[in-house]
């Protein structure tokens, strides 16, 4: 007979896991672009909860399934957390050593005896590796993007899970091996201890996919849907915070650009090649630009580039340096080159400016009069 409260605690994980297994798939089905997140955690929770059911039944049901089976269940779900992370954070999960140490695992597992000690700490072993290095993984991804803290912060529950890991590891290493079903203080606390596992670890990745989500939001609104460079809105928002910066000493510079004969490039070869062109005139200048550099699209053919703490020789340097990687590199369309061509306007900011709109106009009219001396070429205002 077990007893009320290992079998209640037992209960609500299974509960619980399922529970979470059904939101993830049902999120893999709405929220578009995290649908391989979503479902990768909806099988992770899915497969700890037949871990916990299948680990209930050693003694009543088939030993191979009951513990190799249920372990090699568990490990599956690290492992499918690990590839989860990168994926929650929009990069390309790495699937050959995550598949590797799963068949590591099965291989570890098949030769221990179903009942000796040494299948759940190789079980555990596994499981603290994979959550540990998805800890910090996940640590590194953030910090690439967010401050030390707050990336800290955030992936501080996953070095929590994998304390709670290594801890029942050490725990079995030193002979505490109760089984899922006792009514033990310390088996009691280790249920207690996974429920809070399942919670942390979900609601984290939870908090991660909408994070993602957000900044995907925020792209949208600040980025062109055609070339990816800042739309005219974001574009003045950092020209204006640039602005401000003048009072500090911190001066910057404005180049605007206007693709050479873009009407004649659109009847020609149709606008399908006129976007192309443009695309491809984003793909050339961006490799010409510091980081700190920013480059928008102003409105059809025309962008601009915000150039910070940059006087008027960098500025100047930085425009023909644009200038003459788009005249060496042409657009290839239907298996033909087609020469492709700016002509540029460079403005230094000044406190005399009355604001973003003067020194706009300043590069505007040398644009105009690059355009007027003959395109393709840079010239100051």
């Amino acid at each position: 007979m077990l007893e009320a409260e290992p079998l209640t605690l037992l209960a609500t994980n299974m509960l619980f896991l399922l529970a979470a297994a059904l939101v993830w798939g049902g999120l893999g089905r709405v929220f578009l672009g995290s649908q391989r997140p979503a479902l990768m955690l909806a099988v992770a929770n899915a497969l700890l909860a037949a871990s916990l059911g299948c680990n209930s039944l050693r003694g009543v049901a088939w030993d191979l399934l009951t513990y190799w089976g249920a372990n090699l269940m568990s490990i599956g779900a690290f492992a499918l957390l690990r590839l989860a992370v990168p994926a929650a954070v929009g990069e390309t999960p790495r699937w050959r050593p995550v598949a590797l140490l799963m068949a590591a695992a099965a291989v570890v597992l098949a030769p221990i005896p179903s009942q000796s000690d040494w299948m759940p700490i190789a079980n555990f072993s596994f499981m603290s590796l994979l959550i540990g290095l998805t800890a910090i993984d996940t640590w590194r991804r953030l910090r690439q993007r967010l401050k030390a803290g707050l990336a800290l912060g955030l992936s501080s529950p996953l070095f929590l899970v994998a304390a709670l890991l290594l801890l029942r590891l050490v725990q079995l290493l030193g002979g505490s091996g109760e089984r899922i079903r006792d009514a033990s203080t310390g088996n009691v606390a280790w249920l207690w201890a996974v429920l809070v596992m399942s919670l942390v670890l979900n609601a984290t990745l939870a908090f991660m996919v909408l994070m993602r989500l957000i900044l995907r939001i925020r792209r949208l609104t600040e980025r062109d849907p055609l070339t990816d460079a800042l739309n005219r809105r974001a574009f003045g928002e950092l020209q204006a915070r640039e602005q401000g910066e003048l009072g500090r000493g911190r001066g910057y510079a404005l180049v605007t650009l206007d693709v050479d004969h873009f009407k004649r490039l659109n009847d020609t070869l149709g606008h399908a090649a006129g976007d192309a062109a443009l695309k491809h005139l984003v793909q050339v200048l961006q490799a010409c630009l510091r980081d700190a550099d920013q480059l928008g699209r102003l409105g059809g053919e025309e962008f601009g580039v915000l150039l910070p703490l940059s006087d008027q020789a960098g500025a100047i340097c930085a425009a023909e340096r644009m200038r003459t990687a788009l005249a060496a590199r042409p657009l290839r369309w239907e298996d033909k080159d087609w020469p492709l061509s700016a002509s540029f306007g460079v403005a230094v900011a000044s406190r005399a400016d009355e604001g973003v709109d003067a020194v706009m106009l300043r590069a505007d009219k040398a644009l105009y009069r690059a355009k007027q001396a003959g395109r393709n070429r840079v010239e100051f205002g």
